[in-house]
């Protein structure tokens, strides 16, 4: 969901609208869409199975490998309806209503600036710059393009969702991201034999906290249900600790890596000691991976929760991070043993696990006012997410 730099289903979903908003089939949940949310706490939950998404998986995989990706697209689609109308909330579905077309479109242009990328970018200064100042120039855009188009293709309750981020605020807050990342490669193509400019050209790294930090104030404080806007007391910096504690995970991790690797090769001799160190370094850089990367997801996934808000709703998030290291973990190991075919049971384990720690509190949500704004721009909202929105994720 927020993957992708569009904020997702399972954070908060993305927006669509029509009847099929409302749940299939369940007699706990109505089919009709109501004029009036409820005024009492409610949590989010999600009604699919591991099994059945496997089913969805495995042909969604099978087509894509058959048409070499075209598939992909319309496999996407159907993923994404499949968890959209089974997350329930308060009676009622979330739906998805993005064209594949347009997905497919914003494959190709990907592909296309990967192969530019990698392929042209070195071949010579000059194709180098120009291609840096295309991507400068484009990819802000495209990126909020892609904001758009999942979040007004994503509804709840015959409304849609709408994001309102600007495109001026779009250049503010990525292109930093995106000089950030092309530096290192530029650099090496400018000037190929300064060595210590190319450690320079990785500083700028130390300040993603501050740019994640400000992407995510522009996601989370420009999406709308219907008229009511979203708000975030997200501050610049607020994940400078849980990023610089990662980092000295990380740190501490690699000292003792190598520290292994050296006692290994003392005790036993060069080459075995050398050899048992690499792979015991190997496994313990993995299991610092299976703690660190779902606390840190935790930890992030919360703050940012925990700090949005539109008029009426409160939203909270209370991730445990020893259950979802657990269960990521548990993911992992049965991911690598089943070869690759647990995979879409994990998806639905930990969608699940994230969707159930969620909760909104409504107190006054005027949604008759809402779906009378969302009505009346649906239209407009469908053909400008179709011609200029571009979905980037995969």
């Amino acid at each position: 969901m927020l993957s992708s730099h569009a904020v997702p289903v399972d954070q908060l979903s993305a927006p669509a609208t029509e009847s099929q908003d409302a749940m299939p089939s369940s007699p706990s949940i109505t089919s009709t869409d109501t004029a009036q949310a409820p005024s009492v706490d409610d949590r989010i939950y999600f009604t699919g199975s591991g099994k059945e998404y496997f089913r969805i998986w495995i042909v969604n995989l099978c087509l894509s490998l058959l048409t070499l990706g075209v598939y992909s697209a319309w496999a996407k689609v159907r993923r994404l309806k499949y968890f959209d109308q089974n997350t329930v909330y308060a009676g009622a579905v979330f739906n998805f209503h993005g064209r594949p077309e347009v997905i497919l479109r914003g494959r190709i242009i990907s592909v296309i600036f990967l192969f530019f990328y990698h392929y042209v970018y070195g071949l010579s200064k000059m194709s180098a710059i120009v291609i840096a100042v295309a991507l400068l120039f484009m990819l802000p855009l495209m990126l909020r393009g892609a904001l758009r188009f999942r979040l007004q293709n994503t509804s709840y309750r015959g409304i849609r969702f709408q994001f309102h981020g600007s495109r001026m605020r779009a250049y503010l807050v990525y292109l930093p991201v995106v000089v950030v990342f092309l530096l290192p490669g530029l650099v090496t193509v400018l000037y190929p034999r300064r060595t210590t400019w190319l450690l320079y050209a990785f500083l700028p790294y130390l300040s993603w906290p501050w740019l994640y930090a400000g992407m995510k104030r522009y996601q989370n404080g420009n999406f709308a249900y219907g008229r009511l806007r979203s708000a975030t007391t997200l501050g610049r910096g607020n994940f400078v600790w849980p990023f610089v504690a990662a980092g000295l995970v990380i740190l501490l991790a690699t000292f003792l890596g190598g520290l292994l690797a050296a006692i290994f090769a003392f005790v036993i001799g060069k080459v075995w000691g050398g050899i048992l160190g690499f792979v015991g370094s190997i496994i313990f850089a993995y299991v610092i991976y299976l703690i660190l990367g779902p606390a840190l997801q935790t930890n992030l996934w919360n703050l940012i929760w925990n700090a949005t808000s539109l008029p009426g709703i409160q939203i909270r998030s209370a991730l445990s991070m020893q259950k979802y290291v657990k269960l990521q973990t548990k993911n992992f190991f049965l991911t690598m043993l089943s070869l690759g075919l647990y995979r879409p049971f994990a998806v639905v384990a930990a969608y699940r696990f994230r969707l159930e720690h969620m909760q909104l509190t409504v107190a006054s949500f005027d949604a008759a006012g809402a779906a009378a704004d969302a009505q009346g721009s649906a239209a407009t909202s469908d053909a400008s997410a179709d011609m200029f929105g571009f979905d980037l994720s995969w």
